[in-house]
């Protein structure tokens, strides 16, 4: 601070040194609220001000006017960013959208087709069918994770439905180690020995040999597990395309951008010239007082 209490960095020297020149419409202040900061336009202001140094009424008006074309220019950058981010982030749903709207014309009208629910099943399937293929070697007093034996116990139920063509009630089979109040769907941690105990009981219900029943399981799994992934990797192209592709907006945001951009770059050299044209006058007693762009884009003096 100076001993008279005022800034005494230079930044702060440029930001309050024309604080006496706002007066009326020459010092608008352009703050959208809750998106742009009242300090940032005034430091803003500040270094236009300093740096095009006016004197007088009429100069420090078009100076302002410079400090807010160019402070409206920055706002169209902020709003080509905030478009094409906003464009990144609709990928995944509009992804979505899409594959709702064609999904009845496939063969499973059931399929997924939220980006984020495919992923979710390529993981899940290949959890499952590594669970399947490592479970023959698990000892048996092992203690398997309920995600494991869940995958374990509920593929080979679906593999049995699937050979004998019925639904299986689950409240007819012996199922040793779960719990009664359980849901096939969602088992708790169990022995090595009872998930092998459950395989068994599936098995003895359809009249199936278990190994052959859970080497058939394994192996839907492993094909489930392939597709999946094959899946997952085609969104995962198709969402790194549509990034690519949406790196500028859309040719309506775009058209509008481009010409909001040109409106105000117009006016911002404009009243540059003006100002240059006032200054060189005051210093030199050489050009226009005032000149103004007419609409052929010849300059014309007004005096």
């Amino acid at each position: 601070m100076t001993s008279g209490g005022g800034p005494s960095t230079q930044n702060g020297k440029a930001v309050v040194r024309w604080n006496a020149t706002r007066h009326g419409i020459s010092s608008p202040v352009p703050v959208v609220p809750g998106l742009e900061r009242a300090e940032d336009w005034q430091e803003h202001r500040g270094g236009i001000l300093e740096n095009l140094s006016p004197v007088g009424h009429l100069e420090v008006t078009l100076a302002e006017r410079v400090a807010l074309l160019s402070w409206r220019l920055y706002r169209v950058t902020r709003y080509e960013t905030e478009a094409i981010s906003l464009s990144q982030l609709r990928i995944e749903e509009d992804i979505h959208k899409r594959e709702m709207f064609v999904r009845s014309f496939r063969e499973n009208p059931y399929a997924s087709t939220h980006p984020e629910d495919v992923r979710f099943e390529a993981k899940h399937n290949r959890q499952t069918y590594n669970a399947l293929r490592c479970f023959p070697t698990q000892e048996a007093d092992k203690k398997l994770r309920g995600q494991d034996t869940t995958s374990i116990v509920w593929s080979v139920l679906v593999t049995a439905q699937r050979q004998t063509e019925k639904e299986i009630d689950e409240e007819t089979l012996d199922l040793p180690g779960v719990p009664e109040d359980a849901d096939v769907v969602e088992l708790p941690e169990m022995k090595a020995s009872d998930v092998r105990g459950c395989v068994e009981a599936i098995a003895a219900h359809i009249g199936e040999d278990p190994d052959e029943l859970l080497e058939s399981a394994t192996l839907s799994a492993r094909l489930e597990a392939s597709s999946a992934k094959r899946k997952a990797e085609e969104v995962e192209g198709e969402i790194d395309v549509m990034s690519r592709e949406r790196i500028l907006p859309d040719d309506s945001t775009l058209e509008k951008i481009c010409r909001y951009e040109a409106h105000l770059s117009s006016q911002l050299y404009h009243a540059l010239h003006e100002l240059e044209n006032l200054q060189k006058h005051r210093m030199t007693g050489e050009g226009t007082p005032l000149a103004r762009l007419d609409v052929q884009g010849s300059f014309t003096a007004e005096g």
